[in-house]
């Protein structure tokens, strides 16, 4: 399990910063929303979210 959150965060963090990229300086997919970088940071993390709690969860002490 830690194994695919470490793999989903580092996917999601590349993707994160080439969508921050393309929504902050691309002339054609800029976006002015408020709150886009933020709904951009949770949905590329939501998932490595959920397998982290599941990993630390379940960890064994």
């Amino acid at each position: 399990m830690k194994t695919a959150a470490i793999i989903t965060t580092v996917i999601a963090t590349f993707l994160f910063l080439y969508t921050s990229y393309m929504f902050t300086y691309d002339p054609i997919s800029r976006s002015s929303r408020d709150g886009m970088l933020l709904f951009n940071f949770a949905v590329w993390y939501a998932i490595p979210g959920i397998l982290w709690v599941i990993y630390l969860i379940t960890q064994k002490k």
